[in-house]
């Protein structure tokens, strides 16, 4: 009897005591728990973007003013480019016209983007200067169109204002290959005689030869006489430098 009462007062005293350390443990738990979580604050730091690169302004046009006496060939091997890049930059169809005072775009670095009559809005571009060849051009010449070839087929197409010496023209054409007309002459039965001077005619380009004292160009060669050369019903002969004939024209 005595044993089981100890028994039982032993199992008492533990759960009591179970009891009161849970009771701790929990009070415990509840006074050390924080009531509430402070938020983290995770600080941003901005980087700041990079400033935009500037892309480089390609360069203007190079422009050049036509002078007196120059021709396509002339001005392209100056500027170091071809007679037919020079052509396609500016829209031309005939190698062998240009005008005093005429604008043309070098095809120079980057593909020519304006047109011949000048800058872009607010501002003027710079025309080039045209620097002397090193080569000496004793005459200007008239250009090769891009299709020249074949052997030359010079002719004399037509007399113009025969009998007035300021009028008097002999065109001279060429429908073939390009022809070297230095040496070459005009003349009749009376023995006047014009002698061309230095002179390349190329592929569907004509020369036309004045009575007339004048300043030549390329499309334009005078004789400088005093008096008219031609009259109506005269014999016009066309010898090239060895003499041979090559065409005869009579004066209407």
């Amino acid at each position: 009897m005595r044993a089981r009462t100890w028994a039982i007062f032993i199992l008492v005293n533990v759960i009591v005591s179970a009891a009161v350390v849970l009771t701790i443990l929990f009070i415990w738990d509840r006074v050390h728990t924080p009531t509430s979580t402070l938020p983290v604050t995770e600080e941003v730091v901005s980087t700041p973007a990079a400033p935009p690169v500037a892309s480089p302004t390609p360069p203007g046009p190079l422009l050049y003013t036509v002078q007196a006496g120059d021709t396509l060939g002339v001005i392209a091997q100056t500027y170091g480019v071809s007679v037919e890049d020079l052509m396609a930059a500016n829209g031309l169809t005939d190698p062998n016209v240009l005008h005093v005072g005429q604008t043309l775009v070098i095809p120079v670095g980057a593909p020519p983007l304006a047109s011949p009559s000048g800058g872009g809005e607010g501002g003027e571009t710079a025309e080039a200067p045209l620097e002397p060849s090193s080569t000496a051009v004793p005459f200007p010449t008239p250009l090769p169109t891009p299709t020249a070839s074949g052997p030359p087929l010079v002719e004399i197409g037509q007399v113009l204002g025969s009998g007035d010496l300021a009028t008097e023209v002999v065109i001279v054409r060429n429908r073939g290959g390009a022809a070297n007309l230095e040496g070459w002459t005009l003349s009749d039965v009376e023995g006047n005689t014009f002698v061309f001077p230095v002179l390349t005619l190329f592929t569907d380009a004509e020369v036309r030869v004045h009575s007339a004292a004048g300043t030549p160009t390329p499309r334009d060669l005078y004789w400088g006489r005093i008096s008219p050369a031609w009259s109506g019903g005269e014999l016009i002969t066309l010898r090239d430098a060895a003499g041979n004939v090559v065409d005869t024209y009579i004066v209407p």
